[in-house]
């Protein structure tokens, strides 16, 4: 924990064998955000029900061929909605700190009437930059378009991801700082994603901390002043060969930045 803020790695069913080095370092890291795949078990399920660390659910998105906004999707949509809701008594009996799902692109009644079939509690929705990877336009990237899911879904809560907020900043010009400032009064969120990027790209980068060019310093003076305790899942790359090498440099990294300027 660093103040107020509680470090989180970010590893998928797949990476189950990175858990071993993760309890090693619990010290550092105080929570595991878990995405989990479309395919997931029961086996899997069991797993994330014996950690030894607080976690997060990630529900997959348009990486994995979900996209609840998108009709040509709807198959997938359908498929995956129907997954979780078939395995609901079993992800009931995890606890996990939330579930996050992505608004992703497309039609905003057909992604909200989408995420408002998961039978699933506590649901977060994430934030997103207004250009997808793609070139396709996002949904759910400033407080007015996020707000007709918190309007629609009750009880929703709100997954703030950083990085996408700066993105969506560079697309509507605005600055990037003050934007996040916006967000964060928006809506108290129930966990935090950050990663670096470039201030010229609009569409969605997960660099090392230490690299683009976001002030880091300024975005922990941020966090650490704001006035309820933050849950910061790091979303910076992984090279598997140096298993959570990567992500322990990154957490150091953060830990450096001197947040007492600007």
């Amino acid at each position: 924990m660093i103040q107020n803020i509680n470090v989180g790695i970010k590893i998928s069913t797949k990476n189950f064998n990175l858990l071993p080095e993760i309890y090693l370092n619990d010290e550092i890291i105080d929570f595991i955000e878990i995405l989990l795949d479309p395919e997931f078990t029961t086996k899997d399920l069991r797993i994330i029900k014996n950690f030894k660390l607080p976690y997060a659910i990630h529900f997959p998105n348009s990486n994995n061929g979900i996209d609840f906004g998108d009709l040509t999707k709807n198959k997938e949509n359908v498929e995956f909605i129907d997954r979780i809701n078939q395995y609901k008594n079993k992800l009931s009996d995890l606890k996990p700190i939330c579930y996050i799902i992505h608004p992703e692109s497309g039609d905003s009644e057909l992604s909200i009437a989408n995420i408002q079939k998961l039978k699933i509690e506590p649901l977060a929705l994430e934030n997103m930059p207004i250009l997808g990877i793609n070139g396709e336009k996002m949904l759910g990237y400033n407080a007015h378009s996020l707000n007709l899911y918190f309007k629609s879904i009750e009880k929703l809560k709100f997954c703030f991801d950083i990085n996408h907020a700066i993105k969506a900043a560079i697309s509507l010009k605005r600055d990037y700082l003050l934007f996040v400032k916006e967000l964060l009064e928006f809506k108290k969120p129930i966990l935090f994603h950050i990663s670096g990027g470039n201030l010229n790209i609009e569409t969605d980068e997960h660099l090392a901390l230490d690299e683009g060019h976001y002030n880091l310093s300024k975005i922990k003076k941020i966090l650490l002043n704001y006035k309820h305790d933050v849950k910061l899942t790091f979303e910076t790359p992984r090279n598997y060969e140096n298993k959570i090498n990567d992500d322990l440099k990154n957490i150091k990294f953060f830990r450096k930045a001197n947040s007492s300027n600007g």
